[in-house]
């Protein structure tokens, strides 16, 4: 067995990011002032209610919000959540396995990743769960078609909605009621109606010069008389519009507020870091989970009334040298949530929100021969935030009784999503997902 060693070099962020300076990656602190001069006193309750939801479509500032953190690559759980007391964890692992010594212990024999200080903490306080076991039925190995069956919330059938997408359709919900921190739109966010929205870490730039951006909205409103094809173009330049309007004020403090380890005032860095880990592809630039859950943040605590986020770290399918790059990644993980759940916990419009924490699949149980793991199956999932009932949910799978050397699953994926529906969003998850899952009680 060998213990774990932080890598050489910098990890990105400070191993304890203050309340105030993780706000400060979107603006949220120094950027408060700016916006409050330019839109008023009451800036943070002004900056999204009134006229700018005419129809009341969208939640109402201070309820529940749920944020979905995406983990692309598949990572591996069980160096995430360590079953360090199981005797059958360090002969199945070989020499990926941890020492006992270097966990966090959490309970029943189970313990962080040492690079998970922060998360080690929220379990302290009751407020980080851990569903054990998570999975589907007739898993495959493929990071496409598994990431499509979790975002979608169907196995077996491709669909072309996600779980989120359908509950925007059949709620007429905005388009703004689901928002993405990136270039695109992932699957889960996007309906066969309504699409959940992406928007970029840093400023939302209309087409043209000051005087075209005038022409670009008076062409994006709509007359009865046009026809279908131009009526769905003004309808989409007008949602751009809106979404300018309604969350610009602190998008546009995120180019202005130099966030952690990237260039003040270039929102292509941001971005560029974001496509990065979008998908896995290589690691991520430091701080890119940090800016993206430091804007959502800020946009929860400035009064937006969207109901969901998306935010995303790729990476994971560490098939190589699997210590140090999971060391990293999970470094960003823990300092990005740690920091997320206590920002929100001090205000009254942050205390309701609920993070869910997942990967397309968990690694095999026994490592290879280029120092990693290869696709596996079942997994661990986290849930945190300052409402979130902390402590063990489902059922740990046995190590000893192994199936092609994977961890068979025990908790079917969408029990967190019908938990999601009924208890975050207080919706009957019934409509939006394929059948009747149990619900468990970490919220």
């Amino acid at each position: 067995m060998t213990a774990t060693t932080p890598p050489p070099g910098d990890t990105g962020l400070d191993a304890v990011v203050s309340r105030r300076r993780f706000l400060a990656l979107a603006g949220g602190v120094a950027g408060a002032a700016a916006l409050g001069a330019s839109l008023g006193p009451r800036a943070w309750e002004s900056l999204f209610g009134g006229a700018s939801d005419p129809a009341g479509a969208l939640g109402s500032p201070g309820g529940p919000r749920l944020v979905l953190v995406t983990l692309y690559g598949g990572n591996d759980g069980l160096n995430t959540v360590v079953p360090y007391a199981d005797p059958h964890y360090a002969p199945a692992r070989g020499v990926l396995a941890l020492e006992p010594s270097a966990v966090l212990p959490l309970a029943d024999g189970f313990g962080l990743h040492p690079s998970m200080p922060g998360m080690k903490k929220l379990w302290d306080a009751k407020q980080l769960g851990i569903v054990h076991g998570v999975g589907f039925a007739d898993p495959n190995y493929s990071h496409f078609e598994s990431m499509d069956i979790w975002q979608s919330g169907v196995p077996g059938t491709p669909v072309s909605t996600g779980w989120i997408g359908r509950w925007l359709d059949l709620t007429a919900a905005s388009p703004l009621n689901a928002v993405g921190i990136g270039p695109t739109n992932t699957v889960a966010l996007t309906g066969a109606k309504v699409q959940g929205v992406a928007v970029p870490a840093g400023p939302i730039v209309l087409p043209g010069r000051s005087d075209e951006q005038l022409l670009y909205e008076v062409l994006a409103r709509t007359t009865r008389s046009e026809a279908l094809l131009l009526a769905a173009a003004a309808r989409s330049n007008t949602d751009l519009i809106t979404m300018k309007r309604q969350l610009g004020g602190v998008l546009d403090a995120t180019s202005t507020g130099n966030p952690l380890h990237l260039e003040a005032g270039t929102a292509a860095t941001a971005e560029s870091s974001l496509a990065i880990a979008d998908g896995g592809g290589g690691l991520a630039s430091p701080g890119v989970l940090a800016t993206q859950l430091s804007i959502v943040a800020n946009l929860i605590l400035a009064g937006s009334p969207s109901e969901v986020y998306s935010v995303e770290l790729g990476g994971f399918d560490t098939h190589a040298h699997q210590e140090p790059t999971q060391h990293t990644l999970l470094a960003e993980l823990d300092t990005a949530l740690s920091a997320f759940v206590d920002a929100l916990g001090a205000s009254p419009r942050g205390r309701h929100t609920v993070a869910l924490v997942y990967t397309e699949f968990g690694r095999r149980v026994g490592g290879n021969a280029s120092g990693g793991s290869d696709h596996g199956w079942a997994n661990v999932a986290f849930v945190a935030g300052p409402s979130v009932n902390g402590g063990f949910y489902g059922q740990p799978p046995d190590l000893s009784r192994l199936s092609e050397g994977n961890a068979a699953y025990t908790t079917d994926y969408r029990s967190l999503y019908a938990t999601a529906f009924d208890r975050v969003l207080g919706v009957d998850p019934s409509s939006f997902l394929d059948g009747s899952f149990p619900t468990l009680p970490f919220v």
